[in-house]
């Protein structure tokens, strides 16, 4: 590595003769340069900058008869550090069309560029780009996939039956629609692709849990798995059945979190069901505060607080308040996600955001807030 204190004052030329007799016509060696201690670097030949980004090794092509100039740039730390060179090109060479490699080196606390090999020309300026491949597949552009997507070009076009703000859909899924979808996913090579679709047709569509038991059982990973279920819970026509997911899942602890998340689902749905307008007396949140500093850990508060806001409502102030007990975003996140359906100002639900460290934080409470 260079030292940091190493910079240049003065900058000296060597001149390297690098064959004897060049045709004075021909212009068509290419000089390679890398650093021997790996740090990217910028090549300029004859100012002009051979590489807009900084890379350890570097090919120029085409250098003139006669003496090219070199400069090379690189950055240590907060420093900008300059190596301004030469090399000549005789016109007596015979050794026409050749690379010609170097190594930026460090040497006695000095850059210098040793030469290392000459080569036949390892390739062109402008690599050649092969023809594209012809489409030798028919074309399908029809509907005859039901109401769950077009094919276009090859590519599946979702068809978007789903209101979000009803959260009702114009048209419901067959069977048939639904074996549309799994032949689908089997026809995509890549899995990310396929796990994608998947995820667009749950967003767009409603669905009875029978019907997403089968989607979903086209993924294998649990996580994966467990994250499409939670989105698509609120697009489930039969949510009562919802419960018939969890042998799904293949490990304890993810059936466990989706149990939760039912739970979570059920308690927001009697919160909603309260419709509050007003929140609880000052006496009450007083006994409500005591009940969740009482224990001792940031996780059991956040298990006590979620079983006591199920029944109560509360103002944005009185909100932000319980959230002190809470040191990390992560619990103090999951106490306004469970809050925020007995907020009585919703007007001011945006002030809950401000309680957290980390802008990252901020946007999930607002995504979640929105949606």
């Amino acid at each position: 590595m260079l030292s940091k204190y190493f910079m240049f004052q003065k900058f000296k030329v060597l001149f390297y003769t690098l064959f004897l007799g060049l045709s004075i016509q021909s212009q068509n060696n290419s000089l390679v340069i890398f650093s021997e201690f790996g740090n990217p670097f910028y090549l300029i030949v004859n100012h002009e900058q051979i590489n807009k980004t900084a890379q350890s090794n570097i090919k120029a092509f085409n250098l003139t008869r006669g003496v090219n100039l070199i400069e090379i740039k690189f950055q240590v730390d907060d420093k900008q550090i300059e190596l301004k060179d030469s090399i000549l090109i005789s016109s007596n060479s015979k050794l026409l069309g050749k690379e010609f490699t170097y190594v930026l080196q460090e040497k006695e606390g000095k850059l210098q560029l040793q030469f290392k090999s000459i080569s036949e020309l390892s390739g062109p300026s402008v690599p050649l780009v092969p023809e594209a491949p012809k489409e030798v597949i028919p074309l399908i552009d029809n509907s005859i996939y039901g109401n769950l997507y077009k094919a276009v070009n090859n590519k599946p076009i979702f068809y978007n039956n789903y209101d979000s703000e009803s959260s009702t859909c114009k048209t419901l899924l067959t069977e048939k629609e639904i074996k549309y979808a799994i032949n689908l996913f089997k026809k995509v090579n890549d899995g990310e692709v396929a796990y994608k679709y998947l995820n667009q047709i749950l967003e767009l569509n409603c669905y009875t849990v029978l019907q997403l038991k089968d989607l979903l059982e086209f993924t294998t990973i649990d996580m994966d798995r467990l994250n499409s279920a939670k989105e698509a819970y609120t697009h489930i026509l039969d949510v009562e059945n919802i419960s018939t997911l969890l042998p799904m899942f293949k490990y304890q602890t993810m059936k466990e979190s989706f149990f939760s998340f039912i739970k979570e689902q059920e308690n927001i749905k009697k919160q909603k069901s309260l419709k509050c307008k007003l929140p609880i007396s000052d006496s009450k949140f007083d006994d409500l505060l005591t009940k969740i500093k009482k224990a001792p850990y940031e996780n059991e508060k956040l298990i006590v607080s979620k079983k006591l806001l199920i029944e109560v409502c509360l103002s944005s102030s009185q909100i932000v308040k319980l959230s002190e007990l809470f040191t990390h975003d992560r619990e103090k996140l999951e106490f306004m996600k469970t809050s925020y359906a007995i907020l009585t100002d919703k007007e001011n639900a945006t002030l809950l955001a401000d309680e957290f460290q980390f802008k990252e934080t901020k946007v999930e409470l607002l995504k979640y807030m929105t949606k």
